[in-house]
């Protein structure tokens, strides 16, 4: 028999890795916290004898999730993650964390790590910071290049948040020298061809961002807040 619905009794974080499973494969999934508000909803009419209006549960949970959900930019080195997750939080009126910039104030800049732990490192490094970050909601939350590549990332970064793939055309990515893995044209694009089947495979929304800031951010919060 196939597999018709996946209901979680946990609602903290709000998508566990079983319901997110669930999400990846297509089949109607659902953590807790939309039952947590159903009894609220249910408790509130039994203790006032009010029976409450019929769409007071959908747009409780709702509010609820749009304000505690994380939004999540995920895309290559140099698209823009960065300069769009400091305009969207501040429209937001959210915090900003770029998983580099924390990964860095642990003492070494990122080009550092690499040149004297190697990859390896730098993605445990990663790995942990993305755990310690997604454990928080209501963020904005801007990945490096990278941060797809393992699966116990995204399924992280899935938990509490949305994920967006800023999708900037290869011809507009600017490769930089502070950028281990990307720091010439040529490196761009093999890890262009690398991995834009892999954005494009987790994330919850793809962005056009062949557009100012502004445009893409604001695209951006018309899906999040759909």
């Amino acid at each position: 028999e196939e597999l018709s619905g996946i209901i979680d009794a946990v609602y903290n974080p709000l998508r566990t890795v079983f319901v997110s499973q669930g999400i990846k494969r297509g089949i109607a999934s659902e953590g807790g916290l939309y039952m947590l508000v159903a009894q609220a909803v249910k408790a509130c009419e039994i203790f006032t004898g009010t029976k409450l209006p019929d769409d007071v549960l959908e747009k409780t949970y709702n509010t609820i999730v749009s304000q505690k959900e994380n939004v999540v930019l995920v895309g290559m080195p140099a698209c823009g993650k960065t300069t769009v997750g400091k305009v969207l939080a501040n429209i937001l009126g959210r915090e900003f964390i770029d998983t580099d910039v924390e990964i860095e104030k642990q003492g070494k800049k990122i080009p550092e790590i690499f040149k004297e732990y190697g990859e390896k490192t730098f993605r445990d490094m990663e790995t942990s910071v993305i755990k310690e970050v997604c454990k928080s909601t209501c963020k904005v939350i801007a990945t490096g290049g990278g941060a797809i590549l393992r699966g116990e990332n995204v399924d992280a970064l899935n938990q509490n948040g949305k994920i967006f793939f800023i999708d900037r055309p290869l011809e507009k990515i600017i490769p930089t020298s502070d950028r281990p893995l990307s720091s010439d044209r040529k490196a761009i694009e093999k890890r262009y061809e690398e991995r834009y089947d892999i954005y494009s495979s987790v994330c919850d929304y793809k962005i056009d961002a062949d557009c100012t800031v502004e445009q893409v951010a604001n695209k951006i919060i018309g899906e999040f807040l759909k």
